[in-house]
């Protein structure tokens, strides 16, 4: 499945990647937000942060309950075993004694033009007020309520299995499922647990796509679709960011809502 997206143009080596981190760390009072640079890489969200002294690029991924750590930056800085715990700086704001998963990521992320040093999920974000601009790319983190996106619509978010979902209405042309969906900004297709392709693809086919996604009272045509196998992993189905690239986002998990404006609001 190929991914149209805005793909960040250059290799960066290792010192490359902890400069542009560094140079993203701007302190915040606890009254104001934090923000920080992001782009879309792959068809995932990126931004630079630092856990401890591994400071670089992290997946920023709004469908993942818990953040994890690859595990090759993890021991070239000498943290072994299942989890590690440091302070994590992520758009201006310092984070004491988060822990991490240490996970080998590679087949995550071997495609990425950057190193990818682990991913950021909501056990992290959900702590704060998340905004999400695409167009020019921020990630903002906020203590306090910020006021709705011109434009927005308010939408209920219920957490389960730690993450949050919200209301979508998927169709293959035929059939409809509608129902709640996790918030994946680190995948650039739609997923669909469970359906079936009505034939198997062969060499050349065109990427797999849904006939539409309706959300937020919008409809999306011929949506960047996956087909996973019921409950792996216990992750339900997923609108990614080919839609959310769309929208600005603000979500707040504390107070359950998710508010989505469009980029394009003809």
């Amino acid at each position: 499945m190929s991914l149209r997206a805005r793909s960040r143009p250059r290799r960066l080596t290792a010192a490359a990647g902890l400069m542009g981190a560094l140079a993203a760390l701007v302190w915040v009072s606890n009254g104001e937000a934090g923000e920080s640079r992001c782009w879309i890489d792959k068809g995932a969200l990126v931004a630079s942060a630092a856990f401890g002294d591994i400071a670089g690029d992290f997946l920023i991924d709004l469908s993942a309950p818990t953040s994890m750590l690859h595990v090759t930056p993890a021991q070239t800085n000498g943290l072994v075993g299942a989890t590690a715990r440091r302070d994590l700086v992520i758009a201006g704001r310092r984070l004491a004694d988060v822990d991490m998963a240490i996970v080998d990521l590679d087949a995550r992320t071997a495609p990425f033009d950057t190193v990818i040093n682990g991913v950021l999920g909501i056990d992290v974000l959900g702590r704060f007020t998340i905004e999400i601009d695409p167009d020019p790319c921020r990630i903002r983190l906020s203590l306090r309520r910020p006021g709705p996106p011109r434009g927005g619509v308010r939408l209920p978010v219920r957490e389960v299995g730690g993450r949050p979902l919200a209301p979508a209405v998927v169709t293959d042309g035929t059939r409809v499922r509608a129902g709640l969906f996790a918030i994946d900004t680190a995948d650039w297709v739609t997923t669909v647990a469970g359906a079936r392709l009505s034939r198997t693809p062969s060499a050349g086919d065109a990427p797999v796509r849904l006939r539409a996604v309706e959300f937020a009272g919008r409809l999306f045509e011929q949506v960047p679709a996956a087909v996973v196998p019921q409950g792996l992993g216990g992750a339900p189905d997923a609108v990614g960011m080919a839609l959310w690239s769309r929208w600005r986002l603000v979500l707040d998990i504390r107070d359950g809502w998710l508010d989505v404006a469009p980029l394009d609001p003809g």
